[in-house]
């Protein structure tokens, strides 16, 4: 019954009422445009989400095993689009990380390997060592024999667990420089000196009590790094093992082998491919020239044969009017010259006109090429033409056998019927005597 008496529920974000000056909102001031964070003292320069996985464990205890993930393989929001993180991951990050801000490195850089520095405050207070490293991103330092740790190695098949000492970085904020002429704690500044030898500037580095000049030592470049075992001698990699003139060929001719060989087996595939439809174009071009050559030959054979039929019927009609035969002639005539116009006379008709014109050299209508062309054809029409004629003659010979045979067995039957019927009409004769007599 309390809870209606609550303005909101704590499961609710209270809404944040926007902060204002004077009255005055602050968007309406021009402030300066600089790197998101600097003004708060935090700055990230990674943008890395980690939402999604602070909240992954609640999400997994709260949901129902049966619930479906809807969000099991993408997320909710634009993953393309860099965002920036939330208050207090930029705050844990920039906590952990304090050498992201842009201005965290000191400057001007005082502290270099070789140096003799003495630690001033925090543990170990009052040791003084050589720098052996720095670590110039975070302003820290490694001095001999201080802040010596010990470092675990970890066993392993060979060798058991190890125990070393190791120094472990310091802050260059904890340790004073010791002048090499007084032995004494100085502070140091750059100047720029110039150098009597070369006459350029040069940066050093002044000791304010003492005056005296520190050099700055050059980066060390020729650091050896590796495994000396493992890694190949620098006189080793530096010998010439590559002979341009005795290598060169046979790159060439290894590469032109490869060439060929490419090019002759896709060549090779192609035509394996592309054969068989040349064969089959081939022969489909071959029956069509063929056909278009048998056509050709029809109708130039029945052009032909219509000129020839026409000298034939001008011969016919001049003899017939000379001779003036009966219309039943003329009509059996047409009907001989129509009932001819077939194939075979056709072909008939060709030979006969070639023949005539042979004596031409060069006949208007059928040139002799064409007849070299046709004699194939005209060969197997003949051929045809007599066959079928043997055909017809021998289908001939057998119809007047088989008539033949039929006659002499209609012949047969007829005498033997003859004296049956003689036979019949006498008893007849004599069966109608006897009746007489039994009447009279």
């Amino acid at each position: 019954m309390y809870a209606r008496y609550r303005t909101r529920s704590r499961f609710y974000k209270r809404p944040e009422k926007m902060l204002k000056a004077y009255n005055v909102s602050p968007n309406l001031l021009r402030l300066p445009k600089v790197k998101p964070g600097l003004l708060k003292g935090i700055y990230t320069d990674d943008k890395i989400d980690l939402r999604d996985r602070e909240r992954l464990e609640l999400v997994e205890s709260i949901r129902h095993p049966k619930e479906r993930d809807f969000y099991q393989d993408h997320t909710y929001h634009n993953q393309w689009i860099a965002r920036d993180l939330e208050s207090h991951q930029k705050i844990q990050i920039a906590g952990r990380y304090p050498y992201f801000s842009p201005d965290y490195e000191i400057k001007p850089w005082i502290w270099y390997p070789g140096d003799t520095v003495e630690v001033v405050s925090g543990e170990g207070a009052g040791q003084r060592g050589a720098i052996i490293a720095v670590v110039k991103y975070k302003n820290e330092i490694l001095v001999q024999n201080v802040n010596v740790q010990d470092v675990v190695i970890p066993a392993s098949e060979t060798r058991p667990e190890q125990v070393v000492q190791r120094e472990h970085p310091i802050s260059v904020l904890r340790v004073r420089h010791v002048d090499p002429s007084t032995n004494q704690l100085c502070h140091l500044e750059i100047v720029k000196v110039r150098n009597k030898e070369t006459g350029e500037l040069e940066e050093r580095r002044i000791s304010l009590e003492s005056g005296a000049l520190l050099p700055i030592p050059a980066p060390e470049e020729t650091v050896e790094a590796g495994d000396p075992l493992k890694d190949t001698a620098i006189q080793d990699a530096d010998e010439d093992t590559y002979d341009r003139e005795k290598e060169m060929p046979l790159l060439v001719v290894r590469r032109l082998q490869a060439m060929e060989n490419y090019f002759v087996d896709s060549l090779r595939k192609s035509y394996e491919y592309h054969r068989a439809l040349q064969v089959r174009n081939a022969q489909d071009m071959q029956t069509f020239q063929k056909d278009v050559l048998v056509r050709a030959t029809e109708k130039l054979a029945a052009a032909a044969a219509v000129a020839g039929h026409g000298g034939m019927a001008e011969a016919v009609s001049q003899a017939t009017s000379a001779a003036m035969e009966s219309s039943q002639a003329g009509d059996a005539e047409k009907d001989a010259v129509k009932s001819t116009i077939t194939v075979e006379t056709v072909v008939a008709e060709v030979l006969k006109s070639e023949q005539r014109v042979h004596s031409d050299a060069a006949a208007p209508g059928m040139p002799g090429w064409w007849q070299n062309m046709i004699n194939s054809y005209v060969s197997v029409l003949e051929d045809e033409e007599a066959t079928i004629e043997a055909e017809a003659a021998a289908q001939a010979q057998a119809a007047e056998a088989d008539r033949r045979a039929e006659q002499l067995m209609a012949d047969a039957t007829a005498e033997v019927d003859q004296p049956m019927a003689d036979d019949g009409a006498m008893e007849g004769n004599v069966s109608a005597g006897g009746d007489e007599d039994l009447d009279e």
